[in-house]
């Protein structure tokens, strides 16, 4: 729960039977309660503006607006969950920071991963607000390229050392990281543009919010580089600068 009381949802989508799907979903959860259903993006906003929410389950595809453009909208931004019967959005999704995109028809089992990931996302908020202090990296020599193979990140109040050649990518989320690794991930309130720093010329740019392991890729093409657990996606403006790293590969 957040501070000891349920987690709030609104649901939008301008299918009343697609909206009653997540509603019956989040019946059988515990802690989650639907404190709202709306069926266009226009009356949602105007709600939303107004209203204490934590989670929002919003399709895209509705008229007037569309659910992306009703999240840029937003002065208080919920953690999002995009709700779709089209592919081709996923790359929004990740420009915006939503926190999952459910393809449509969406089942309980895909609809609980979901779950579990908001609520990793809130408990980690929870952590940050109250250990802001203590997450602070610890200094580090001005070139870690040459003088050391790991890193140590102020994750769940310990000091964890990590391998850079265990890492796959690191992704910025709002005011933290995520850094992934073979093995496991961890969270650290460091901004990436700060752990970038940190990082050794293995490592390339490809996004605002994805630095990669270029020795961990597997394939890429115009649009995403994958590795051995995924994928991150290669922003516009790092394109040209991302590619000319990338080719050192070929």
């Amino acid at each position: 729960m957040v501070n000891d009381r349920n987690i709030k949802c609104v649901i939008v989508d301008d299918e009343e039977m697609a909206a009653k799907v997540i509603e019956s979903h989040l019946s059988q959860i515990p802690d989650f309660e639907v404190v709202g259903v709306f069926h266009s993006a226009v009356e949602s906003f105007l709600a939303l503006e107004n209203m204490e929410v934590d989670v929002l389950f919003l399709d895209i595809q509705m008229p007037k607006i569309l659910g992306t453009d009703l999240i840029k909208m937003l002065k208080k931004k919920p953690l999002t969950i995009l709700t779709t019967a089209y592919r081709e959005y996923a790359m929004e999704g990740f420009e915006l920071e939503v926190v999952d995109y459910l393809l449509k028809p969406i089942g309980i089992h895909r609809f609980l991963q979901s779950i579990s990931r908001i609520k990793n996302r809130l408990q980690l908020s929870n952590d940050i607000i109250g250990d802001t202090l203590e997450h602070a990296p610890l200094p580090l020599t001005e070139d870690t390229s040459v003088i050391n193979d790991h890193v140590f990140v102020r994750t769940n109040r310990v000091y964890q050392k990590i391998f850079f050649n265990d890492i796959l990518h690191v992704e910025s989320i709002k005011n933290h990281i995520k850094i992934v690794t073979e093995q496991e991930n961890h969270i650290s309130l460091i901004p990436l543009s700060t752990f970038e720093q940190q990082l050794p010329k293995q490592f390339i740019r490809v996004h605002r919010s994805f630095v990669i392991n270029s020795q961990k890729i597997i394939r890429f093409d115009t649009q995403t580089i994958e590795h051995i657990q995924g994928s991150v996606p290669i922003g516009k403006t790092y394109k040209e600068c991302a590619y000319d790293r990338l080719k050192d590969l070929l």
